[in-house]
């Protein structure tokens, strides 16, 4: 009894350690398996993101620039109510908030209304000077937005659409993109500074 005992401690024992050993599955952001080595790499050196993968033992790469053209455009401003600002040929800025997360409730401006009250009438007034509208300021979950009162307006995202089309992921601090009545786009997922909004928008008006 006592070496059947022992035989079945010892076989649980490996089973255990084949499930601990068992070993991921890494993918660059085209779907393409990769090494842990080159995964890592890419997060360390590169502007991407690991992010889960739809399977449980995966991983996947995620480009922080995305860029390119969405199918219907005249979609992203009726959902904001913005047709006229289409039909003026304004690009328009979103900026998206995912949820609280230690990204955006630490640090020293975290919490400084001052410092948000600057930075958004900055990104207000070189929006404009560049012919954009906006910033349109988005949310998926509210928690932490109290810092923001009294300085700008968060509304929810209608429907999830942006949350669907460009933030499929609660990436940290804050995303935005930029979306031209064409439907050309350009976004950052993650924390940016705002001069990547403003740079977006010169290249759009470029390819316009």
């Amino acid at each position: 009894m006592k070496r059947i005992l022992i035989l079945f401690l010892f076989t649980q024992f490996l089973v255990g350690v084949q499930v601990s050993f068992a070993q991921k599955v890494y993918r660059n952001e085209m779907g393409g398996i990769i090494t842990r080595a080159q995964y890592e790499k890419q997060i360390l050196e590169g502007p991407y993101f690991g992010v889960p993968g739809k399977d449980s033992d995966e991983q996947v790469l995620v480009y922080r620039m995305p860029f390119g053209q969405v199918d219907n455009p005249t979609l992203f401003y009726t959902a904001l109510e913005l047709e006229e600002v289409q039909k003026l040929g304004k690009p328009i800025v979103v900026i998206f908030y995912s949820g609280k997360d230690e990204c955006n409730s630490t640090g020293l401006t975290a919490t400084n209304k001052i410092f948000h009250k600057k930075d958004h009438g900055w990104l207000q007034k070189n929006i404009d000077s560049k012919g954009g509208y906006g910033p349109i300021y988005l949310y998926k979950n509210p928690a932490g937005l109290e810092k923001y009162a009294g300085i700008m307006t968060w509304h929810p995202d209608p429907e999830g659409l942006f949350e669907q089309t460009f933030f499929k992921f609660p990436y940290p601090c804050r995303s935005f993109v930029v979306i031209d009545p064409s439907g050309n786009y350009r976004a950052i997922l993650g924390e940016f500074p705002n001069t990547q909004i403003i740079a977006a928008l010169k290249t759009l008006s470029k390819s316009r």
